[in-house]
């Protein structure tokens, strides 16, 4: 891999790198950068390291390509060899930026454990940001509206409060706080403790992808993720980044150790998200709307690594081969799901990173067909994780990529960050009130239980989508599905640590109850052949109690418009029971059995309304405003 030319700008300059080397200088400097805090920690514990990092050949190499003059090592020992290593990267990020220091590192050091793609897949994505152009809007909008206001709850149907970092009502439950004190994710630093939209994003997408021994470290280096979420500017995280940027480098400079490769991806995971900040809070600056040019722009190719550089979860990754990341690479079509449901808060930011407004400007979202495309490959690792289960059984290590995507279907649902329930009920009776043509195409595609077909794990994630964007309403098929009938668990949400009950009106308050007091079973429609094991799981069954809620709080014959909204928003406080469900059952599930029941919860919310077809499809074509303090810097509010 050779450098490519920067596009980073903003770099100042306190001293020139250039000389340094010129006159044989290789102490560590300070580079006035704003950017580049993991590569800053890493080269120092290089600097500081006396295990060889890099090996001679490469090292020299690499130093004459970039420098243009030779380095002599063969009287030097390994520190200072080290010294020199430590030098010709920052010289590079100083003149460069810091993304083309780690990628000289990895030239100077192949044997590292992170394999060119992952670095590349990192370079794409900075490319397509700093490239990427405000679109414009490309449908006219209908007659259904959504205002984001400032407070939690809004008993009005055109009305929903802020995206949060996943609520608080979490902290009053005693079985998810035995999940934070595990072993494993005990003394991770984050004082007041992680919600269970942060910590399933980050660490159940892990669980099972990475060997049992190395889950406590692997979860420090991940979780320099959570700077996505801006939890590095609360003071009592302060301790938790300091200590996963401390393990991070400590790891990257261990040869030869499995950590290797995942420590790097985690610095260089940390360092692009926080570079991103800086752009979309210009585009929150800017306010010139959510809207991108799509394939117009930026090939289809390069957005799929832009998915992936910019995912915020790198670092499981570095555990997998050059070989097998190729294939599990195609799981980043989850973070394209997390995409469907987070369009109307992107638009109240101002958010281009967003694929489905890429599908918009491609011109194929009206038909469904990025949410086709989600769902079409959620249901392909479904498929691959009860092949697994069948020939392999239970104990076979699960790819990290299709593992993130069955357990994003779960967390997109009910991480109560997306208040996706609550739009479900609103959007719905926004939609059967519309006059609009459009709204009732939408209600027809919402139902229609479809995937894009030839949905195939084995072709590149990028070729996927290209063929994707290039698609046309007949390409949608009907989901091959069984029926499984499931009990719903209303009792247990009913007494829901930390929520209280919906406030209902007289008429609505007993039938809302008797419906969910009735003895029926809910049905779901997902892939043939799954166990009992997966069927029975305790999540499923909260999973299916809140669907049922909703589905009667939809139907204006049978709820007002008030105790719709009130039963709305109660379904997403409600949410988090089923991620804790879930996260208590993990230690003693199987890799693939835990992974199908992830895929099992997640199917729950495609029939019979496809909530990533409903809700981007709402918000595309919808009147949205956004009142002051319904925002923050960028776009969460936690409340």
């Amino acid at each position: 891999m050779s450098i490519q030319t920067s596009t980073i700008t903003g770099l100042l300059h306190r001293v020139s790198s250039t000389d340094r080397l010129e006159v044989g200088n290789f102490d560590i400097h300070e580079i006035g950068s704003v950017d580049g805090k993991g590569l800053d920690i890493l080269t120092r514990a290089i600097f500081n390291s006396v295990s060889e990092i890099a090996k001679a050949e490469t090292l020299v190499a690499t130093f004459k390509a970039y420098t243009g003059r030779e380095l002599y090592l063969s009287n030097l020992n390994t520190r200072e060899r080290n010294h020199r290593l430590a030098a010709l990267v920052r010289n590079v990020w100083a003149s460069h930026g810091w993304l083309q220091g780690y990628m000289v590192l990895i030239e100077a050091a192949p044997d590292a454990g992170l394999h060119p793609r992952i670095v590349d897949d990192v370079r794409l994505a900075s490319l397509v940001y700093t490239r990427l152009s405000a679109g414009y809007r490309r449908r006219d909008r209908i007659d259904v509206k959504m205002t984001i206001g400032p407070k939690p709850f809004y008993d009005s149907i055109d009305r929903v409060g802020p995206k949060s970092g996943g609520g608080s009502y979490w902290k009053a439950s005693k079985e998810y706080s035995a999940c934070l004190q595990r072993p494993e994710w005990r003394n991770l630093g984050f004082c007041k403790g992680l919600s269970p939209c942060a910590l399933y994003a980050w660490v159940g997408s892990l669980v099972k992808s990475v060997p049992r021994k190395y889950i406590a470290i692997a979860t420090k280096l991940q979780l320099l993720g959570v700077v996505d979420y801006d939890l590095d500017e609360l003071e009592e995280n302060k301790g938790g980044f300091q200590s996963s940027l401390r393990t991070a480098a400590q790891s990257a400079c261990a040869p030869g150790s499995p950590l290797q490769g995942p420590a790097l991806a985690s610095l260089i995971n940390y360092d692009f998200q926080v570079w991103v900040r800086g752009i979309h809070q210009s585009w929150v600056a800017k306010n010139e709307g959510p809207f991108n040019l799509g394939p117009e722009e930026n090939p289809a190719e390069e957005w799929i690594a832009m998915m992936v550089g910019d995912c915020a979860a790198l670092a499981p990754w570095g555990f997998e081969s050059a070989e097998t990341y190729d294939f599990s690479r195609t799981g980043i079509i989850a973070a394209m799901q997390t995409n469907c449901f987070d369009v109307v808060f992107d638009t109240g930011c101002s958010n281009r990173i967003n694929s489905s407004q890429y599908a918009e400007a491609a011109g194929v979202a009206q038909y469904g067909i990025h949410a086709a495309f989600c769902i079409g490959f959620y249901e392909a690792c479904g498929k691959l994780f009860l092949d697994t289960l069948i020939h392999s059984g239970d104990a076979a290590k699960a790819y990290y990529g299709p593992t993130t995507h069955v357990t994003i279907g779960p967390w997109c649902a009910f991480n109560t960050r997306y208040r996706a329930w609550e739009r479900c009920v609103k959007y719905s009776r926004q939609l059967v009130g519309s006059s609009a043509a459009e709204a009732e195409a939408l209600l027809k595609l919402s139902h229609s239980d479809l995937v894009l077909k030839d949905c195939d794990l084995e072709i590149d994630a990028g070729k996927s989508w290209a063929r994707a964007v290039r698609s046309s309403p007949q390409d949608l098929v009907k989901r091959k599905t069984e029926r499984y009938f499931i009990p719903p668990l209303a009792s247990e949400l009913f007494q829901t640590p930390g929520v209280q009950l919906p406030v209902l009106c007289g008429d609505c308050g007993p039938n809302f109850h008797t419906i969910m007091a009735s003895n029926e079973l809910d049905e779901v429609h997902a892939i043939g052949g799954l166990p009992e094991t997966v069927t029975s799981c305790r999540a499923a069954g909260l999973a299916v109690g809140i669907r049922r809620a909703v589905l009667w709080a939809i139907n204006s014959s049978q709820c007002c418009e008030k105790c719709a909204c009130s039963i709305g928003f109660w379904a997403d406080a409600v949410s988090y029971t089923v991620l804790s469900a879930l996260l208590h059952d993990e230690p003693h599930t199987g890799s693939a059995t835990w992974p199908l029941q992830n895929y099992l919860v997640g199917a729950v919310t495609f029939w019979p309304i496809a909530l990533p077809f409903l809700l981007s499809g709402f918000d595309l074509v919808a009147h949205i405003t956004c009142e002051d303090g319904a925002m923050g810097k960028r776009d969460v509010v936690d409340i």
